[in-house]
């Protein structure tokens, strides 16, 4: 799959450009939306905007705010910077695509950069709003790319619900507050597995789990910006879950060879899975037998009409054929894990008319972009460690 889907948040380790005379500290608001969101529907969009005199910044903080309704929220939000070298193939309109997965340049996939992400963990009133920074000695650099490196080009990411029967609207709005590059700094870099995703399949009136781990390998790894694991030893600074409405449990475990795993997370509660944070950072040592294969496992608990979590629902392609296969399922017959789910009925089951069967039927829960079908993934944040130091420094956020 050359483009694989991912939502969540990850960024290459960045050399630091020179810093220009100019370069000064800026606060910088950027806004998507207002956009249509249909009852009983998802809406996911992408737009790309940009940041003219850009050059030489980091993101020194950022507050997004999502509007929120009854039954219409943020599934989540996503800003990205591109450091590649196509810039001119962004669209300038708002784009209807899961995850930006086909938006804009065929290398945006690998070249883009976190800087921004919420969930709506704080509400008030109206809004869902996340706030965020790095520790004092990490930077989140302002990429440029190739072919426009005076200005830099952001790309936001907006997934919303509509739970309610009529129409609805979502906006986000996003402030970055920017500073002169600091090239002393080490450079954050997100990471998102999502290995467990690819064998989510769990058929109506039944619960299954399933795991995976992650390690510093430096394995290729296509959700991954770069392709790949990292190839040895890796400061992790935090690590959460992520998974839909139908997760019942996510568990994470650190394990090494003829080690009892050591439980670092359980969560049961999906919009609120926790997060393992490291003060001082946590040293991963390089995935080798001398150091006895260290590794995060995590695992998810989905349950599709069971443990009292509503069953799945889809348009029937096919007479006496449950809909929805799982990512590994679809990925060997050539289909992205985007085709895979089950075609949402939508209101009264109008999205099956005229499709297959046209009815609206007990489906698979499997992998997919919406919040009606299911993850199973770990994010986190990761910098490099400092050389020529006592390892229980080298990871230290601070110093």
């Amino acid at each position: 799959m050359e483009r694989a889907w991912t939502i969540l948040v990850l960024a290459l380790t960045l050399t630091a450009a020179a810093v220009p005379a100019g370069a000064r500290e800026r606060v910088v608001h950027l806004k998507v939306g207002p956009f249509r969101i249909e009852a009983r529907r998802d809406r996911e969009v992408c737009q790309a905007v940009r940041i003219p005199h850009a050059r030489g910044l980091d993101v020194v903080a950022y507050e997004t705010r999502s509007r929120t309704a009854r039954d219409v929220g943020t599934h989540h939000f996503v800003a990205y910077a591109y450091q590649g070298r196509d810039s001119a193939a962004f669209p300038s309109k708002l784009v209807d695509d899961p995850g930006c997965n086909g938006f804009g340049p065929a290398d945006f996939f690998k070249s883009r950069v976190f800087l921004a992400g919420s969930g709506g963990e704080y509400v008030h009133g109206r809004w869902a709003i996340t706030s965020g920074g790095v520790p004092p000695a990490l930077v989140q650099p302002l990429p440029n790319s190739a072919d426009a490196p005076d200005e830099a080009v952001i790309v936001l990411n907006s997934h919303y619900f509509n739970n309610s029967r009529k129409a609805a609207r979502g906006l986000v709005k996003l402030t970055l507050r920017l500073a002169p590059a600091d090239p002393s700094k080490r450079a954050l870099r997100m990471l998102t597995a999502a290995d467990a995703s690819r064998y989510i399949m769990v058929p109506p009136g039944d619960t299954r789990t399933v795991s995976a781990t992650w390690q510093a390998d430096g394995a290729p790894d296509e959700v991954t910006e770069g392709g790949f694991n990292p190839a040895g030893d890796v400061c992790v600074l935090y690590l959460t879950g992520h998974m839909h409405k139908r997760g019942t449990l996510f568990a994470l475990d650190y394990e090494e060879d003829g080690k009892d795993p050591h439980p670092l997370l359980r969560a049961t509660d999906y919009v609120h899975p926790g997060v393992v944070y490291y003060g001082r950072g946590f040293l991963l040592r390089a995935y080798t037998a001398a150091n006895g294969h260290p590794r995060f496992r995590y695992s998810c608990t989905h349950a599709n009409g069971s443990a009292y979590e509503p069953v799945k629902m889809g348009c029937e392609a096919q007479a006496a054929v449950v809909p929805g296969i799982s990512w590994v399922a679809g990925e060997a017959l050539g289909l992205s894990p985007l085709e895979t789910h089950a075609r949402p009925c939508g209101l009264d089951g109008v999205n099956c008319v005229g499709y297959g069967t046209g009815r609206c039927v007990e489906a698979n829960l499997v992998f997919g972009p919406l919040s009606d079908d299911d993850m199973c993934i770990l994010p986190g944040a990761l910098f490099d460690p400092l050389p020529g130091v006592p390892p229980e420094q080298a990871c230290d956020p601070y110093s």
